[in-house]
């Protein structure tokens, strides 16, 4: 990507971007999962491993916080997540990254997760908060193991810090799965701008000005996630949601519209949960952020 260009399908990521976060959990079965291997550079700081009630005592938690105060212009952004051969982790974010305004040039923000055989990888950070006239490009790539598990989140909401609702100008999401060989299973790719939600188009947002995507990459009981993912979809109000299995049986993933920030964290908060008893058989402990 140069100037004001977005990252158009089939272009490689900017070395640069690949760079400021890498982090490789290790694990054995029955024992805890470690920072096997860490190299984190400005603006990210990452905080030390934690091991939280209710959670399997496999599990471990690690907050990603940005030292920056957010995504600004010109940034290329990068994070790369591996988890070895049975290592389990959560990776979350200490709170919502804002995308403050641009003038000129646009931000990038690239994460790639791995998981090896039996790994299960949860990346769940909070929403993107885009500014007016924010230009951002948010790829993220999801590499799995048929024996593995990830869960990925993607969510994004509009806010006028000055209170005139003037629109971000342009986001563009990108999530790609892909087998360990290179094969893709499934890509799903957006780009909005902010007037076009403002406009609030059938077809398009609706009333809706806020969303949420939540992946689910388990092979081992796909319809299962499913049913789960759709056992907490909202019947009507303030978030419009719904649930579809991934190509291939890989597993399952849902979509969420929302005029509601709470409604919409709540929301994803209980598709997680969900989506972890079928996973580990117990649902997740509480997370103070």
């Amino acid at each position: 990507m140069t100037g004001d260009r977005m990252l158009v399908a089939g272009e490689v990521e900017p070395a640069e971007a690949t760079r400021h976060v890498q982090v490789a959990f290790g694990g054995a079965p029955g024992t805890r999962t470690f920072l096997r291997r860490q190299r984190v550079a400005y603006p990210f700081h990452l905080c030390r491993a934690l091991y939280l009630p209710g959670d399997p005592p496999e599990f471990c938690t690690v907050y990603i916080q940005s030292c920056s105060g957010g995504i600004f212009q010109g940034d290329r952004l990068g994070m790369s997540l591996a988890a070895g051969a049975d290592a389990c982790a959560h990776v979350t974010t200490a709170a919502s990254t804002i995308v403050h305004s641009m003038e000129s040039d646009h931000a990038e923000q690239h994460v790639s997760i791995r998981a090896d055989a039996r790994a299960i990888v949860e990346y769940l950070p909070d929403p993107l908060i885009l500014f007016p006239r924010a230009r951002l490009s948010n790829v993220l790539s999801i590499v799995a193991d048929p024996s593995a598990t990830v869960i990925a989140c993607d969510s994004f909401l509009a806010h006028d810090p000055r209170g005139a609702d003037e629109p971000f100008a342009a986001l563009r999401a990108e999530t790609r799965l892909e087998t360990m060989t290179g094969e893709t299973i499934a890509l799903d790719r957006f780009e909005v701008s902010g007037e076009e939600i403002g406009a609030r188009q059938v077809g398009i947002h609706g009333p809706y000005t806020m969303q949420a995507s939540l992946w689910v990459v388990h092979a081992h009981a796909p319809d299962e996630v499913l049913a789960a993912l759709r056992s907490v979809l909202p019947d009507a109000g303030s978030v419009y949601a719904g649930a579809s299995l991934l190509p291939g049986g890989c597993g399952a993933w849902m979509r969420a519209l929302s005029s509601d920030s709470v409604a919409l964290r709540r929301l994803v908060r209980d598709a997680w949960a969900a989506a972890r008893r079928v996973v580990t058989g117990s649902a997740p402990g509480p997370r103070r952020k």
